[in-house]
């Protein structure tokens, strides 16, 4: 029988290990946390992710659990819209990571959590998959080196508020955004992405009191933003510092494939790292077919994945750290209008 180890039980190991379940083939999923996240951001599953999800069995939980979104708009501190609404194509469903990754794990074989791998050593599966995220242990057997992710220069202040939306609304000034969406269980997802040289001095730390940070960073914003402030859940807040990873030369060697974070991290402006990251799944799954016609060598199935999936995911991440290059700069006019354009048309 043909068999996989993949790397990793996050969003793009579960859709593959579904994919490669349904097409026959065996599949061992390791991940190191202990269980599956009982926290996490909203994401945005658009209109191609949807149908990823379809395939993967899962899109029925996804709906049932996410809220539409069908509207998005980009406005200036003040409120003033930045160029035109943009309204889907198709209904993209924003849920919660951690509903998602329950939705999907319903479909997929049982994963052995807790499995911390430093490597790839011992594995004898026919195909192994590196989905193991922005600090992939795969990535180096893949590439040759070690390639560590970069600093994008910008911190994330990440939490959820009591409330309900339907449409994505970001706000623009200089040295920060403000972004409010749809978030499932009754609640509005918001976040916060800053350069830290922006932040006026004797402001609170954001992880000690991310609400007098917030009141201190967006002081005379639109007044939504006050609002929404003034409603976060403090103990939801989380704060990172924003990375990606540079473009790889590969994404597969012999056997071994990387897919999503481990391939193509990328700023979280365009939010498309979860839809990037489920296409790659399905490009995966296509490429190596059913397991009753695999002839024992994965390495052309590989580099029709690669070929399909290296450039396309790199443009998406290229994008959105141009996207959030634009978002934080006051002067940049006429590049925001082209990339707003650009971002429309992904859409």
């Amino acid at each position: 029988m043909a068999t996989t180890a993949i790397i990793g039980g996050g969003i793009g190991g579960l859709a593959t290990a579904a994919l490669l379940t349904q097409q026959g083939w065996a599949v061992d999923v390791f991940e190191r946390a202990p269980s599956l996240p009982a926290t996490g951001t909203a994401l945005g599953m658009w209109p191609e992710a949807m149908a990823v999800l379809e395939r993967v069995g899962a899109a029925k939980a996804v709906r049932a659990i996410g809220i539409d979104q069908r509207r998005a708009e980009i406005r200036s501190a003040g409120g003033h819209r930045l160029g035109p609404e943009v309204r889907a194509k198709g209904a993209t469903v924003i849920i919660s990571r951690p509903r998602l990754l329950e939705s999907l794990a319903a479909c997929a074989p049982a994963v052995r959590f807790g499995d911390r791998r430093p490597g790839i050593s011992g594995l004898e599966h026919d195909v192994i998959v590196g989905a193991d995220g922005i600090g992939s242990v795969v990535r180096a057997h893949v590439v040759g080196r070690e390639v560590k992710p970069r600093p994008l220069g910008v911190d994330v202040l990440i939490g959820r508020c009591p409330g309900s939306t339907d449409t994505f609304t970001e706000y623009w000034g200089p040295g920060r955004l403000f972004g409010v969406t749809p978030r499932d269980g009754g609640y509005i997802n918001w976040y916060s992405e800053f350069d830290p040289r922006a932040v006026p001095g004797g402001t609170p730390n954001p992880d000690e009191d991310p609400r007098g940070f917030l009141r201190a960073m967006y002081r005379g914003w639109d007044p939504r933003v006050a609002e929404t402030i003034e409603g976060i859940e403090t103990e939801t807040a989380l704060h990172y510092r924003s990375r990606d990873v540079p473009r790889l030369p590969r994404i597969v060697r012999g056997n071994i494939a990387l897919l999503g974070d481990a391939a193509h991290a990328m700023a979280p402006n365009l939010g498309r790292g979860a839809c990037e990251t489920l296409l790659d799944a399905a490009a995966l799954a296509d490429a190596l077919g059913a397991a009753a016609d695999f002839d024992g060598d994965a390495a052309p199935a590989l580099r029709v994945y690669e070929s399909a999936r290296r450039r396309a995911g790199q443009r998406t991440m290229l994008l959105s750290r141009a996207m959030r290059h634009v978002a934080l700069t006051s002067r940049l006019r006429t590049p925001r209008d082209l990339l707003l354009r650009a971002a429309a048309a992904l859409v």
